[in-house]
């Protein structure tokens, strides 16, 4: 029992980052945005909080520094792809790649290594029942999937973002701002990516690392898929990826090679992409202008 309660705890743990990603990423791919760049969208929203850490000694405003930094590279996406119309795919590698220099640069520039930066402070953790200390983001996260369905399918809102996302030329006949709503799919990802970025840097390890999101971006668009693009289904989707990488955290006793738990995660996604994607039916109007 001891050893079910450990992998469960350090399951959820290892899930935030993918779970909030993932959320966010439903919100991008239901507004006809393919969410590709979202590794980029966590790799500054970690580099961001680090900042603002650092400089400030502050851990709260290095998280609002890292959503912000995030949302800003999210809303770049967002130009290029609604405003220039640019293959979203592309754009979105493109921009992971570009996040990758920028922060590996900066953090030479800032800290004189290219692998780590200097240790920060960190957010505060809460104690939960059964869960013990934990980051205050995990319950948050949470919360931000109930309430990210409840907007997606409750609310008005949430219908003209979907049909923004299934039917683009349908939803301008009638009236809807298909670039409005694009852009808060943009906002909403960059805000929950950036919250990804935060609990990496400034509260999972207190410090920025080269590379850090680790392919996170990447799972959250394969925990997409396996949810059905539902904010729900992304939640418990990456339950799934969380207990492949706590892993890692179980078998420390060198009974299993360290080289292949750390492929566990990657070998998950590569399965999901591989079968799920048979079943699931992306939105209709991923990549589609709406323009005649």
């Amino acid at each position: 029992m001891e050893f079910i309660g450990l992998f469960l705890i350090s399951a959820l743990r290892s899930s935030v980052p993918v779970a909030l990603a993932a959320v966010g990423g439903t919100f991008s791919a239901r507004c006809g945005i393919m969410p590709m760049g979202m590794e980029g969208f966590i790799l500054m929203g970690a580099f961001g909080a680090t900042c603002g850490s650092y400089f400030t000694n502050n851990p709260w405003i290095g998280l609002l520094c890292g959503v912000l930094l995030s949302a800003l590279y999210a809303l770049l996406h967002g130009v290029l792809c609604v405003q220039y119309h640019m293959d979203q795919v592309i754009c979105g590698i493109g921009l992971n790649m570009f996040a990758t220099g920028f922060t590996t640069s900066l953090t030479q520039v800032i800290w004189g290594s290219r692998a780590n930066s200097a240790s920060v402070e960190a957010l505060p953790h809460i104690t939960l029942p059964i869960l013990g200390n934990v980051s205050f983001i995990l319950p948050l996260a949470v919360v931000i999937g109930i309430l990210g369905w409840a907007f997606m399918f409750r609310t008005p809102w949430g219908l003209r973002l979907r049909i923004v996302g299934e039917k683009p030329l349908a939803a301008r006949t009638m009236g809807i701002s298909i670039r409005k709503y694009r852009f808060l799919g943009e906002l909403i990802v960059g805000v929950l990516c950036g919250l990804a970025g935060s609990y990496l840097a400034i509260d999972h390890v207190n410090r920025f690392a080269y590379e850090m999101s680790a392919g996170r971006g990447y799972i959250a668009v394969a925990v997409n898929i396996l949810g059905a693009y539902n904010p729900i289904g992304s939640l418990l989707g990456s339950l799934i990826f969380g207990g492949a990488a706590a892993l890692k955290n179980i078998f420390t006793d060198g009974s299993v090679p360290s080289q292949l738990l750390d492929l566990c995660p990657y070998l998950v996604t590569i399965l999901v992409v591989t079968f799920a994607v048979r079943h699931v039916r992306p939105p209709a109007g991923i990549a589609d202008s709406g323009e005649e």
